[in-house]
């Protein structure tokens, strides 16, 4: 199991270290929204990310669109998922072969969260 479900941190603190394994640096476009994003959706249950999660995103982030708080967490995804290291991924995705998707991801990381 990965080390980020240390139940001392907090769930957007478990979120960013979850973050750096995955290779995933706090400069890249999408890493904010990622951080404070995941623990939201977790504690609020949500399952719709076009009509939930990035609506909300866009309001806590200046009120910049749903489809760039997406785009953004998908290049996010995509730069991670280049600059992966494979063993520290399987940790996390197990079996899987490609890039997950936003929801994948997103949900995957959201089930770490103590």
């Amino acid at each position: 199991m990965p080390s980020s479900t240390e139940t001392n941190l907090t769930p957007q603190e478990q979120t960013t270290r979850m973050l750096h394994e995955l290779c995933l640096p706090v400069y890249r476009l999408g890493y904010k929204q990622l951080c404070v994003g995941i623990p939201h959706y977790r504690e609020n249950g949500i399952q719709n990310l076009s009509k939930d999660l990035y609506p909300w995103l866009a309001e806590q982030f200046d009120h910049v669109s749903p489809q760039a708080v997406e785009h953004a967490i998908r290049e996010a995804i995509r730069y991670a998922w280049e600059h992966r290291d494979p063993e520290v991924w399987a940790q996390y995705f197990p079996g899987s072969a490609k890039q997950p998707s936003n929801k994948q991801f997103i949900a995957t990381l959201a089930e770490q969260l103590k």
